[in-house]
């Protein structure tokens, strides 16, 4: 495929601007799931990371302000450590083990809580109880953590264990939303290591701002007003696509 001129990188960087803001605000995430596909049939694998690196960057103060401190503390405090920690181990991990089979046994891991909570979600009780043992968020924020580093999907893992703890939309939005903040400095500093941001892509995704701005208005509104139930139902759906995708890895 041949590299793109910059009108093209341009438009295709605000309609993936819009895109990043609505779902930052809106769900929560499904971003790479979303945009990595789809714009990769029109531009090179390697330019659509590159692109969609600082345009996350760019949209997380967007939804954190939308958030702020909405977030739920406790959750916090032990998703992050751990989170950042299987990054760590992601990136490790892809050093000495193949990558395709990391992929499908995460997205077997996530796909498994998906379903579960798909199953329970019409229980009155929350699926990890009102107060789960610490090791089980541990457990969630280092497997997020790898599914970050090693396909871009911690959503798919951190969002049917928030939903399992039946915390409110606006929650577990604030909450994954500052989570994936942190999370974001870290690959965008290693997509540029490795050469996959230049100044054509970073200046279009700067350029492209307006719209991360127009998305997360919307997503904001949308999120306010959609029922706990289909929210819920988003979410399962969107992470269990994203596990079928990550176990059909080749």
């Amino acid at each position: 495929m041949t590299e793109p001129s910059f009108g093209t990188l341009l438009a295709a960087a605000c309609a993936a601007a819009f895109v990043v803001g609505f779902l930052k605000t809106s769900i929560g995430g499904g971003i790479g799931l979303v945009l990595t596909a789809t714009l990769s049939q029109m531009l090179p694998a390697r330019v659509v990371l590159g692109l969609v690196a600082p345009l996350m960057n760019l949209a997380d103060p967007v939804a954190l302000r939308y958030y702020w401190r909405q977030w739920d503390e406790r959750q916090l405090r032990l998703l992050l450590p751990t989170v950042l920690a299987g990054i760590a181990v992601g990136t490790w991990l892809l050093s000495i083990l193949s990558e395709v089979w990391l992929r499908r046994a995460i997205g077997g891991v996530s796909l498994t809580f998906a379903l579960l909570q798909l199953v329970v979600s019409r229980r009155a009780r929350p699926l990890f109880g009102l107060d789960p043992p610490r090791s089980v968020g541990a457990g969630a924020g280092l497997a997020a953590g790898i599914a970050s580093a090693v396909a871009h999907s911690g959503g798919v893992v951190l969002w049917p264990y928030l939903l399992g703890l039946r915390v409110a939309p606006a929650t577990m939005v604030a909450t994954s939303g500052a989570i994936v903040a942190v999370s974001n400095l870290l690959k965008l500093a290693g997509y540029w290591k490795i050469g996959f941001l230049g100044g054509a892509v970073l200046g279009a995704a700067l350029l492209a701002t307006p719209f991360i701005v127009a998305g997360g208005w919307l997503g904001y509104r949308v999120n306010r007003w959609l029922p706990r139930r289909v929210f819920e139902l988003v979410i399962v759906a969107v992470a269990v696509a994203g596990s079928l995708r990550l176990l059909m890895a080749s």
